[in-house]
């Protein structure tokens, strides 16, 4: 198996059509015909009826009206606590997204509702990213299919009942995923559309979780480096900004995407055949010296890079299969300098301005914990303490 390490190279893989996605071909429970696994027109047919979710004035009008009335309740609970899991916020927080962005309704404000659409969550994504558990895989699947059943019951139907009594009422749907997919010609099959919709459930939850946490760990060791940067940084949008596209870069959600050749193709000079595996390592791309400089694996924030260069690196993918849901979580990288009231920040930079303002640091008997349930370099615990701002 060829692995690819450096930047130039793995560019050329992820966007030659010819090198299909394989990342998952140990996951069929979730992602058999999903969109991150579709190829050719069945994927560009797919991608063409999801995209218009999101659309990036409808992710900021999101992030500027909607994303404050979810997250506000979930920091004052935080807040009044005084002490947390990040971790776990972080999942209440971001299932409420995805499940918006899927079409999942959720019944007012009931806190079963919610713990069991976190536990289907990560039950989805431990199936979703089978390749690199330590865990049982057969009982990862046995729970996923289990919890799929589930998913379809208690949410998925209701939901689809609710939006075809709008169709049917002529009134405006939701922009939701599953909104989307009851207008298209041809429907999806019952199966495919719930995995598809469990496949953004856990893809967004996940990813998002897992960023949001190793950004604040990045920037919690970055303030230790001096005694201004907080201030600093609470007082510069884009620096913060800035900060979650620097440890976005250092932490992929994925380290590596896998690549099947599909027919014989060059790649980086080197001739494959059908069916031959490459490996692209993103998290040594993103940290590539050639490209980001020979402080490359550093913490960095106010890097200088070329405007054509993605601050983030890989992480959000590229070519066909690029995360649609970039600019949700990132924000979208100001043209200028300065943070109106324009500025698109993301969702990750907006919880963490959040928490810090809330005065949040580390718990000194209390260390964050890795993940033992995957060779990912993901936190399973993240205490942190809300403490007044000094």
């Amino acid at each position: 198996m060829l692995e690819v390490t450096d930047y130039k190279t793995a560019v050329e893989v992820l966007k030659n059509p010819l090198m299909v996605q394989a990342l998952y071909e140990k996951s069929p429970v979730i992602m058999a015909d999903v969109l991150l696994t579709l190829e050719g027109d069945e994927h560009l047919q797919r991608r063409q009826v999801e995209y218009r979710v999101f659309d990036r004035y409808f992710l900021r009008d999101y992030e500027q009206q909607v994303f404050p009335q979810v997250f506000a309740p979930i920091l004052q609970h935080a807040t009044k606590a005084g002490q947390i899991d990040l971790v776990e916020m972080v999942y209440h927080v971001v299932m409420n997204l995805t499940a918006d962005f899927a079409g999942i309704d959720r019944q007012g404000d009931s806190v079963t509702e919610t713990d069991m659409l976190v536990k289907l969550i990560k039950a989805f994504s431990a199936a979703a990213t089978i390749e690199h558990s330590t865990l049982d895989r057969e009982a990862i699947n046995s729970e996923a299919v289990s919890n799929l059943q589930l998913l379809e019951m208690k949410f998925l139907r209701p939901s689809i009942q609710r939006r075809q009594a709008i169709i049917e009422a002529g009134a405006e749907l939701p922009n939701d995923v599953l909104s989307a997919h009851l207008q298209a010609d041809p429907p999806l099959p019952a199966d495919v559309l719930l995995r598809e919709i469990a496949f953004y459930l856990q893809a967004g939850a996940h990813s998002t979780a897992n960023s949001t946490v190793h950004s604040m760990h990045e920037i919690l060791t970055w303030c230790q480096g001096s005694d201004g940067r907080r201030s600093i940084l609470l007082n510069d949008r884009a620096l913060l900004q800035r900060c979650v596209h620097e440890s976005l870069r250092l932490h992929p959600a994925s380290p590596v995407s896998l690549r099947r050749a599909s027919q014989p193709v060059e790649v980086g000079g080197r001739a494959l055949a059908a069916g031959d595996l490459v490996t692209v390592n993103l998290e040594k791309a993103n940290r590539d010296p050639a490209v980001f400089g020979a402080d490359a694996d550093e913490f960095i924030p106010e890097r200088s890079l070329p405007p054509s260069l993605r601050p983030y690196g890989l992480s959000f993918g590229h070519g066909i299969h690029a995360c649609l849901g970039r600019d949700l979580d990132g924000g979208v990288v100001p043209k200028q300098a300065g943070s109106g009231p324009e500025f698109q920040m993301g969702i990750v930079g907006l919880m963490l301005e959040a928490l810090l303002k809330s005065g949040a640091r580390w718990i000194a008997d209390s260390p964050p914990e890795p993940d033992p349930g995957t060779t990912r370099n993901n936190f399973s615990v993240y205490p942190i303490t809300l403490e007044a701002p000094v």
